[in-house]
């Protein structure tokens, strides 16, 4: 009974399947590396993503609804809207270090080490600190 009513909306034109372009795609993918994000999006994420972009170019007004806190960084990054459903969402972009909670040693952001290199605890994830300027 869902397939037919997924069916019935697609042929009505209710629902609409579409790609990004793999330029919208790239600019994504360079957005959620530069914020440290991109090892945390599955590719249906990064391709949601990129739609919204496209869509944003467009003219369009895409608005994402999702609890993601790594879609909404890359998101807002981006210009894109979004909703949270049951967390508050994030109030500004983030950027990510990867560090040792035990030693403290910290790894850029899109290291491919899942464990620190001097004493093998796992790595963890924190928002980068930005310094406040006092008069």
């Amino acid at each position: 009974m869902i397939q037919v009513r997924f069916n019935t909306a697609i042929e009505s034109g209710k629902v609409k399947i579409k790609i990004p372009q793999e330029e919208y795609s790239n600019k994504i993918k360079k957005a959620a590396n530069k914020v440290g994000d991109s090892y945390l999006l599955s590719e249906t994420d990064l391709q949601l993503l990129a739609l919204a972009l496209e869509l944003k170019t467009q003219g369009e007004q895409p608005k994402i609804i999702t609890d993601d806190y790594s879609i909404q960084n890359v998101a807002k990054q981006n210009g894109i809207e979004f909703y949270a459903l049951a967390t508050f969402g994030i109030k500004k972009l983030l950027e990510w270090i990867r560090y040792c909670p035990a030693c403290h040693k910290e790894y850029s952001i899109n290291s491919s080490f899942t464990v620190c290199q001097i004493c093998g605890t796992d790595l963890k994830r924190k928002p980068k600190r930005t310094t406040r300027k006092t008069k």
